[in-house]
């Protein structure tokens, strides 16, 4: 991969950063169908993508929904990045892809050096956030507004993408929805 490629990706990045980025970085191919990373592995990367298509899937009950299509320019397992924690959901190669694997260690040294990507990658992942959050509220309502039903009507389903956006989205943000499951760390010391 060459710098010149990832310029209208990264725009307004000058030649010297994007070849800063490549030599951080490594670029790897995925054929179509192959996964990028699973649910529940640890997560101490991301992935920005260069070319090509990738899906984000979560599995509930064994079946799979896909989440979301990204395509060339956007980050994927972000959260990777910034903290310490598992996958909340899988990625796979929609269509042959390269995507540039950035390591938690690499962007820390950016983001040290006050290096514009940083600053460029530290936005994807606000607005990524947001966005997930807001899926997931909105998956949240529709599972709540299909739950509560006059009596005398069938019982309530849940629509199996809508929990999968939930627990995606609020994985991401450590904000468990599963009974049983502990708050996270922080809501543990709040806490005490």
């Amino acid at each position: 991969m060459k710098a010149a490629e990832l310029a209208a990706l990264l725009p307004g990045s000058s030649s010297a950063e994007l070849e800063q980025l490549l030599a951080a970085t490594r670029a790897r191919r995925f054929p179509a169908g192959t996964w990028l990373c699973r649910d529940g592995a640890p997560a101490s990367s991301c992935f920005f993508i260069a070319s090509g298509a990738v899906e984000v899937i979560k599995f509930v009950d064994g079946e799979e929904c896909v989440l979301a299509t990204l395509r060339p320019g956007t980050l994927v397992g972000q959260t990777g990045l910034v903290q310490d924690s598992l996958r909340s959901a899988s990625v796979r190669a929609k269509s042959a892809t390269t995507a540039l694997e950035i390591k938690r260690r690499t962007f820390q040294r950016f983001v040290q050096q006050g290096s514009p990507l940083a600053v460029h990658f530290q936005e994807q992942i606000a607005i990524a956030g947001i966005r997930q959050l807001r899926a997931a509220a909105d998956q949240l309502a529709l599972v709540l507004a299909q739950a509560v039903r006059p009596s005398g009507k069938q019982p309530a389903t849940v629509d199996r993408r809508a929990l999968a956006f939930i627990q995606a989205g609020t994985g991401e943000w450590d904000l468990p929805l599963d009974r049983g499951t502990s708050p996270p760390p922080a809501a543990k010391k709040r806490a005490s």
